[in-house]
């Protein structure tokens, strides 16, 4: 069934407007991270304290990586906002089509019916006034009759064909909405291409993006060494995002037959120190956790110390005061812990917050409350969580594992 003015099949659209919208905010997310990424990378080559810490060759690394990353950004960013469009398009045709498919089945379908009808009533109105010689001349009542159901059918047809025409040319809007969703998208996908000026060939763009990936997890492998909170949580993801874009990727080149099992394998062990690492700390508190409770432990202890308001000794009329100063009192004496880390530290302890933990206990060790009993209680508890000697030396093949594995990515990636 088609539409009589544009000749469009009405037809459901295929395509599940979900899963687009899904992938193309996936791109674009990943356009965001790897957007940051090539920010981080570039103020990594430019800071002046990465290079104090002998890292000049990192410097390099990042600047030169930092540009492939923010053509490949804007090409997936470009991609998934075309893709975002074009499925909140394919759902709107489709939420129409499920409302008015049938109605538009039916309005044709009693259009054709009042069509025959119509036809019926012509031709008998033809037999009646045009008699053959051997028939009977037909009464008056059947002259008025024959007459009378043509004009109903005419005015059964008239209403149909509004009915029909009204019913089709609102499918016609749909469907050309979504058609032009649809060239828009693939015009904007393609200027995406071009914009990011990095297409030489799909497959070519592939092997670039992965030789970039696998450089960047080798960068960001070494500053997640020696950066901690808040930073840590930010790098994990970037990491993280990274290593599941170039497993997809190796996992789409091998079902092209441009990559091997044994590729698809190397890419899949990068996500081992994910799983590991959730694993291996299982029940270390997290250090804005630690921080929080440290301070209130203090605080709590700064206030059981204060005497109680008495009316008549004005020594005592403070006290209300430094009842509320006490978490400020508390902060200032309990400081964050420094944002740089010792990387061998940061391998054996599974991540560089645990190294600040343990540095923020020391504060706490060393303050003026460190012999309280409940300081000495926290300081114990938290360190119990940290790991273990064995945990540790897990800790340390897991971390130089996976930084092998990406060197290794890195010097096998096709340049």
């Amino acid at each position: 069934m088609r539409s009589p003015f544009t000749q469009h099949e009405l037809r459901p659209l295929e395509g599940n407007p979900t899963v687009i919208w899904d992938d193309g905010d996936g791109f674009v997310k990943l356009a965001a991270t790897m957007s940051e990424t090539a920010v981080l990378l570039t103020e990594i080559g430019d800071s002046s304290v990465h290079k104090s810490k002998g890292t000049d060759k990192l410097g390099d690394m990042a600047r030169e990586s930092s540009s492939d990353l923010s053509d490949a950004a804007v090409r997936y960013e470009g991609t998934g906002t075309a893709l975002r469009t074009y499925a909140d398009a394919l759902r709107t045709a489709q939420n129409w089509l499920d409302l008015h498919l049938d109605e538009v089945e039916r309005a044709e379908r009693d259009y054709q019916s009042a069509l025959d009808e119509k036809e019926a009533a012509d031709r008998n109105q033809a037999s009646i006034d045009h008699q053959w010689p051997w028939e009977d001349e037909p009464t008056q009542a059947d002259k008025e009759a024959a007459s009378g159901a043509v004009d109903a059918a005419n005015t059964s047809l008239t209403g149909a064909k509004a009915d029909r025409d009204a019913q089709w040319r609102s499918f016609d809007h749909v469907f050309g909405a979504w058609s032009d969703a649809y060239d828009d998208a693939v015009e904007g996908v393609q200027k995406a291409m071009d914009t990011a000026d990095n297409g030489d060939g799909f497959w070519g763009f592939v092997d670039d993006l992965l030789t970039v990936i696998s450089v960047v997890l080798i960068v960001l492998t070494i500053v997640a060494l020696i950066i901690g909170a808040p930073f840590t949580g930010l790098l994990a993801g970037v990491l993280l995002g990274l290593t599941l874009l170039s497993l997809g990727l190796t996992a789409l080149k091998y079902l092209d037959g441009r990559a091997t099992l044994g590729d698809v394998g190397l890419a899949a062990l990068g996500l081992l120190p994910f799983g590991i690492g959730r694993v291996l700390s299982k029940g270390v508190p997290a250090l804005g956790a630690v921080l929080s409770g440290g301070r209130g432990v203090v605080t709590s202890v700064i206030r059981a110390g204060l005497p109680r308001v008495r009316l008549f000794h004005p020594s005592t009329w403070a006290t209300p005061f430094q009842w509320l100063a006490a978490p400020i009192r508390s902060m200032s004496n309990l400081p964050r812990p420094g944002l740089f880390v010792n990387p061998l530290r940061t391998i054996v302890n599974g991540g560089p917050e645990v190294q600040q933990m343990q540095r923020f206990l020391t504060t706490m060790h060393n303050s003026q409350w460190g012999t309280n009993p409940a300081v000495q209680q926290f300081i114990a508890q938290t360190a119990s969580h940290f790991p273990s000697s064995l945990v540790s030396r897990l800790n340390a093949v897991n971390w130089l594992g996976s930084t092998s594995l990406n060197v290794y990515g890195s010097i096998t990636a096709p340049w």
